[in-house]
């Protein structure tokens, strides 16, 4: 009878611990999220040394604003979340962000580093759908590269950048941005925006609908980003 008792015990432990992590996050959790993405834009665009150029904003499709968590000594990996906002592509307006998830290991991480922010800003509609409908690995999938920093003062004729589709900006400098930010990977995390728009609709309809209102408390977000976009700096 102990034994049977243990198994149910056991059993329903088991179906909590799923059932709570399968919850949707609390939605004051989401709107830090939103406001970390906040954070993460002002801090990059802040030092004309990891500034995003305007024109880059203005030609790209969509962004993924992410907060990443690393552990490991040496060898490790990175695991956390963030944004999506992605462009109508009729109005090619900013839209209403959805959120992520996000992952990836890395060899070689430098010592003391805890956690990194990131910009992914996406330069074609294909990338940014494979980024909303399933696991999308940064490597693979569309492979990422550092992009033009605002203090280069390069042209864009100058460089090469027609052919990347994914262009990262982080607020770490040196070989950490050079080679981290640059592996992982996103999938989107329906169940989170979902619970944040209160709707059964998956990402594609939200994310690239003109008819989701914009919360308030993505307004000071999506103000920011159509500032830099804009050239404001």
């Amino acid at each position: 009878m102990k034994q049977i008792n243990r198994i149910a015990l056991a059993c329903l432990g088991f179906v909590l611990f799923a059932a709570s992590t399968n919850a949707a996050p609390k939605r004051e959790k989401l709107v830090d999220r939103i406001v970390s993405g906040e954070y993460v834009l002002e801090e990059i665009m802040a030092d004309p040394a990891t500034a995003i150029p305007a024109d880059i904003l203005q030609d790209a499709q969509g962004i993924i604003f992410t907060l990443n968590y690393r552990g490991g000594f040496m060898i490790g990996g990175h695991a956390g979340n963030g944004i999506l906002i992605a462009k109508n592509p009729i109005t090619q307006e900013w839209g209403v962000p959805a959120f992520v998830r996000t992952g990836g290991a890395n060899i070689g991480l430098q010592l003391g580093v805890k956690e990194f922010d990131a910009v992914y800003v996406i330069m074609d509609l294909d990338t940014v759908r494979k980024a909303y409908t399933g696991r999308f690995d940064f490597g693979a999938d569309a492979a990422a590269v550092a992009g033009p920093l605002a203090s280069s003062r390069e042209s864009r004729s100058s460089i090469d950048y027609k052919n990347a589709k994914i262009l990262v900006y982080s607020n770490k400098k040196g070989l950490f941005a050079g080679v981290a930010v640059k592996a992982g990977w996103v999938s989107p995390d329906n169940r989170a925006t979902q619970s944040f728009y209160n709707t059964d609709y998956n990402m594609p309809e939200i994310v690239l609908s003109d008819w989701f209102e914009l919360p308030p408390e993505a307004n000071a977000l999506l103000q920011r980003l159509n500032y830099y976009t804009g050239g404001g700096r």
